[in-house]
């Protein structure tokens, strides 16, 4: 079975804030949405080896419209001993490049409550200062075309959402 190409975000916030951001953004553009709950399988290390562990999902299918098939899917997983890593992750259909899927991203970004790619001395005392976790995000928020500097945050959205019909296409 082939796994579906998707863009994972680690991401600061808790997977219900980044649902409830992506619902008002579907809901906001008139897009039928179903939600799901899972399971998914992920891997703990205890001392030195990986030990398999389930966790819970989360996440928004859109059903209709031009990014029918766009799917959400968030979770958290404890990749140490405890504090846990939150990820969002995005089926795109189309890819991260067409300017509707940019300009959904752009705003869910602009929308989240707090930096996603920034954690708290806090939080990254009880994950581990040294997993490669921290520069990763902001790796692939920058390609993504977020400015992830000091400067970057607070964040407004530099497209118009929801777009019009006639640059949809």
């Amino acid at each position: 079975m082939a796994r579906k190409a998707t863009t994972d975000l680690e991401v600061s916030v808790s997977p219900v804030q980044c649902v409830k951001s992506f619902r008002k953004l579907a809901e906001q553009a008139g897009w039928e949405i179903e939600r799901h709950e899972g399971a998914r399988l992920v891997d703990r290390f205890a001392i030195i080896f990986p030990m398999a562990q389930s966790t819970r999902t989360i996440g928004i299918k859109i059903l209709n419209g031009p990014l029918r098939g766009l799917e959400l899917a968030c979770w958290s997983e404890t990749r140490g001993s405890h504090g846990a890593i939150n990820i969002a992750s995005f089926l795109l259909p189309g890819g991260p490049e067409l300017p509707i899927t940019k300009s959904l991203l752009d705003n869910w970004v602009a929308d989240l409550p707090r930096c996603p790619w920034r954690w708290t001395f806090s939080e990254r005392s009880k994950i581990g200062f040294l997993l490669p976790v921290w520069r990763k995000a902001r790796k692939n928020f920058t390609a993504l075309g977020f400015d992830t500097t000091k400067k970057g945050w607070p964040y407004t959205a530099k497209m118009a959402w929801p777009i019009a019909n006639n640059e949809q296409e």
